[in-house]
C-alpha cells in the first residue's frame, strides 16, 4: 500500500519549527570574526594546493631536513597527506578538461616521478622541499594538489537475509559465472577474512594494488569490509580487488576492470571538489566510463547529511567578507574529541563570474588550518586534534573576491568529532554519486535491523546523505541495508559504505540466475523490485531513498520475466520481454513466467510446437491476460 504523505508532512514541519528554535537559541551567542584572516603566503597564482605550500615551508624551515623527515611524516599523516621515507609527497597534477597527463620529464628536474596517469591526471611522487618549483614548471591550466587517499570513513542481522538474495545465493545462483570488482583504499586483515571463509578464496579472486605498500599493509580495513559484504550474497563470483591511493588510481582500475569483463564494481568511497554540476570531475568520468561498457557501477551515497552545508554566501549584518551561517554568526562549531579529525572541502558553483574563497578553522582567535588557493577553484585541508583534551572548533568561510555563489562544504570525519553546528542535509550526496548514467546507482543507508519496515515507514540512518544533486537529479537512486557482519571489523560494517557492496553483492547473484539479461535490464529489475517493496519515502523516487531498498523476489529456477514497463518492442531476449507470446517462447516447461508490476497484456496465446506447464505469477499488482 502506498504512502499518502500526510504524517511525513506532518513530521517535517514539526522538525522545521525545532531547528527554528535551536537557530534563535544559538544566534544569541553568535561569533563574529573581527577584521579579515592574515594575507595567504602563498601567491595566489602558484598553481599549487595551500595545504602543499605551507609544508614546503614547514620543511624548509627544518636545519636538518633528513633527520626531520620521521617526524613531519608523522605530522603530514594527521593532515592527510602520505609522505614517504625519501622524503616524496604523494600528489596528484591535474589538467584542464580534455587535456592529457603532463608527461613524467616536467618533473623529473625537481626529482619528481610519476607513478601512473589516467586521462588529464597523473599521480606523482615529489620532494617535499620541490613542491612549489615543481608547480611553477606545469604547462598553463595545470595544478598540483595532495593525492586524496581513500581513508576509512567513521560511521560504523546479514545484508542477505534483509535483501533476500540469499534465496538466490541458497538456490545455486551465487553470482557464479558474474566477475565482481571491489575499489577501495585499504584490505588490513584480508587474510583473516579469507581463512574465516568470509572472502572469496585465491582460486576466485585477483589483487591488483596500485598503491604503496603490500595490498594488506597498514590498519584500514575498509575494503575487507566491502569485499566481504558483497561475499555474503556473491560467494560464486570471481573477484578483482583494487587497492588505490588517488582519483588516478581509480581510473586506472576502472580501466582494468572494463578490459578484464567485470560485471560489477562496488564502490564505497567518497569523492568531493572534482565538478560542480552532474557528470563533471573525473570520479564521474571513470564511474560513466564503467557504466557505458556494461558495468553496473555501485557508489556509496556518502555519509554527510549531518557533515554538510549548502547555500548561498551570505555577508550578514555586518556586511564584511566572513560567511554568515546563521543571525550574524561567522563560525560554524564541532568539538574535537582527542585524537579526533578528518577533512573538509569546500567548493562552489563556478558558472558565470569568477569568485574566490578561502575556507578557515579558529580556535578562540587562532587560525589551526586554512586553505587559500587562488582563482576560481576550490578549497581542502585535514585536521587532527593531536591533544589530550577535547576542543570546540568553528570553520569560517572569507570571500577573498568576486561575487556570492552558492557553495556547499563537506566534513569527512575520520573518528572521533561532532556534527556541524549549522548543517545541510538536502544536497549531501558525494560524487561520483552526481552522474546521470543510469547504470551508475548510488546507495543510501537503512540499517538492517529495520530493513524490513513496511513501505512509508522512513527507516533511513540519520547520517545517510541526501540528494538532489548541484543539477537537481533525484540522489541517491537506491538503498541497501548497513550495519551488516564482518570478520574486518569483528563486527558491524557500517555506513552508506556497507549498504553499497551489500547491494552490489545482491546484483551479482540476480544477475547469476540469467546471464542473458543486460546490465541496463538488472539495473531496471532492481530498481522495480525496490520501488515495490521497500518504498520508505514519498511514492515513488526521493532524494532520501531513490527508488527505495534493494530486494529481490524470491528466487526460482528459470524465471522469465515479463514487463510492458521496460520497453523491449523487440522482444530481445537481453530485457524482460514485452509480449507473453514471446516470454513463452523462451520459457522452459517447469519455469515461471514473472510480470512485473501486473498490467494488461491482451494477446493471445500460441502454443504451437508443444504446450508447456509454466507458473504464472504477478507481483504486487494483479494482470489481465489474453490466455
Amino acid at each position: 500500500m502506498k504512502q499518502t504523505g500526510r504524517l511525513k508532512i506532518s513530521l517535517r514541519i514539526a522538525a522545521a519549527a525545532g531547528l527554528v528554535a535551536l537557530a534563535m537559541a544559538l544566534s544569541a551567542s553568535a561569533q563574529d570574526i573581527k577584521g579579515p584572516p592574515p594575507k595567504p603566503a602563498m601567491p595566489k597564482d602558484l598553481p599549487l594546493q595551500s595545504v602543499l605550500f605551507d609544508v614546503e615551508q614547514l620543511a624548509k624551515a627544518q636545519p636538518n631536513l633528513a633527520a626531520a623527515l620521521p617526524r613531519l611524516k608523522s605530522s603530514l599523516d594527521l593532515q592527510s597527506i602520505k609522505l614517504d621515507d625519501a622524503g616524496k609527497v604523494l600528489c596528484e597534477i591535474i589538467g584542464p578538461e580534455g587535456a592529457s597527463a603532463i608527461p613524467a620529464d616536467v618533473i623529473a628536474p625537481f626529482g619528481g616521478e610519476i607513478t601512473g596517469t589516467w586521462k588529464r591526471r597523473a599521480e606523482a611522487l615529489i620532494p617535499i622541499a620541490a613542491l612549489s618549483d615543481a608547480a611553477r614548471a606545469l604547462p598553463a591550466g595545470y595544478v598540483l594538489e595532495r593525492a586524496d587517499v581513500p581513508g576509512q570513513d567513521a560511521t560504523g542481522g546479514e545484508g542477505a537475509t534483509a535483501i533476500n538474495s540469499d534465496s538466490y545465493r541458497d538456490g545455486g545462483r551465487d553470482g557464479s559465472g558474474r566477475i565482481v570488482a571491489v575499489i577501495d583504499g585499504g584490505y588490513f586483515r584480508f587474510t583473516t577474512a579469507r581463512d574465516a571463509g568470509d572472502a572469496p578464496p585465491a582460486g576466485q579472486t585477483t589483487l591488483i594494488n596500485y598503491a604503496s605498500g603490500t595490498f594488506e599493509s597498514g590498519t584500514n580495513r575498509h575494503g575487507t569490509g566491502c569485499v566481504e559484504a558483497v561475499y555474503d550474497h556473491a560467494p560464486g563470483a570471481d573477484y578483482r580487488l583494487y587497492r588505490i591511493d588517488s582519483l588516478t588510481d581509480m581510473g586506472t582500475a576502472v580501466d582494468d576492470a572494463i578490459a578484464n569483463g567485470v560485471d560489477v564494481i562496488s564502490h564505497s568511497l567518497s569523492r568531493y571538489n572534482t565538478g560542480w554540476a552532474d557528470n563533471t570531475g573525473d570520479a564521474c568520468a571513470a564511474a560513466i566510463s564503467a557504466a557505458s561498457n556494461g558495468i553496473l557501477f555501485f557508489t556509496s551515497a556518502g555519509n554527510r547529511a549531518n557533515q554538510h552545508w549548502q547555500g548561498t554566501f551570505n555577508a550578514g549584518p555586518d556586511g564584511d567578507q566572513w560567511h554568515n551561517w546563521l543571525g550574524g554568526d561567522e563560525l560554524n562549531t564541532m568539538t574535537f574529541q582527542p585524537g579526533g579529525g578528518g577533512s573538509f572541502y569546500l567548493s562552489w558553483n563556478t558558472a558565470g563570474s569568477a569568485a574566490d574563497y578561502d575556507l578557515y578553522i579558529y580556535e578562540d582567535n587562532s587560525i589551526l588550518a586554512s586553505s587559500t588557493n587562488g582563482g576560481n577553484t576550490f578549497e581542502s585541508f585535514s585536521y587532527t586534534n593531536n591533544t589530550a583534551s577535547t576542543k570546540t572548533l568553528g570553520v569560517s568561510i572569507w570571500r577573498a573576491s568576486g561575487v556570492a555563489k552558492e557553495f556547499e562544504l563537506f566534513f569527512h570525519e575520520t573518528s572521533g568529532t561532532s556534527d556541524f553546528q549549522y548543517a545541510v542535509a538536502v544536497g549531501s550526496t558525494t560524487s561520483p554519486s552526481n552522474t546521470t548514467n543510469a547504470n551508475v546507482l548510488s546507495v543510501g543507508a537503512v540499517p538492517a535491523d529495520v530493513y524490513g519496515q513496511a513501505n512509508g515507514s522512513n527507516p533511513a540512518a540519520d547520517y545517510s546523505s541526501r540528494g538532489p544533486s548541484n543539477s537537481g537529479a533525484i540522489l541517491p537512486k537506491i538503498a541497501g541495508p548497513t550495519n551488516t557482519g564482518t570478520t574486518a571489523y569483528s563486527g558491524a560494517f557500517s555506513g552508506t559504505s556497507a549498504a553499497t557492496p551489500n547491494s552490489a553483492g545482491a546484483a551479482a547473484a540476480f544477475w547469476s540466475a540469467d546471464s542473458q539479461l543486460s546490465s541496463s535490464a538488472i539495473r531496471w529489475l532492481i530498481e522495480t523490485q525496490a520501488d515495490l517493496w521497500r518504498d520508505w519515502g514519498t511514492a515513488g523516487d526521493d532524494n532520501t531513498y531513490g527508488r527505495g531498498g534493494v530486494f529481490l523476489t524470491d528466487y526460482r529456477n528459470n524465471t522469465i520475466w515479463v514487463a510492458r514497463g521496460y520497453g523491449n518492442l523487440l522482444n530481445s531476449r537481453s530485457a524482460p520481454f514485452y509480449t507473453t507470446q514471446a516470454a513463452y517462447n523462451a520459457a522452459v516447461s517447469g519455469g515461471r513466467l514473472l510480470i512485473i508490476p501486473g498490467g494488461s497484456y491482451p494477446e493471445a496465446l500460441s502454443t504451437i510446437g508443444g504446450t508447456k506447464s509454466l507458473s504464472v505469477q504477478t507481483l504486487v499488482n494483479s494482470a489481465n491476460l489474453g490466455f
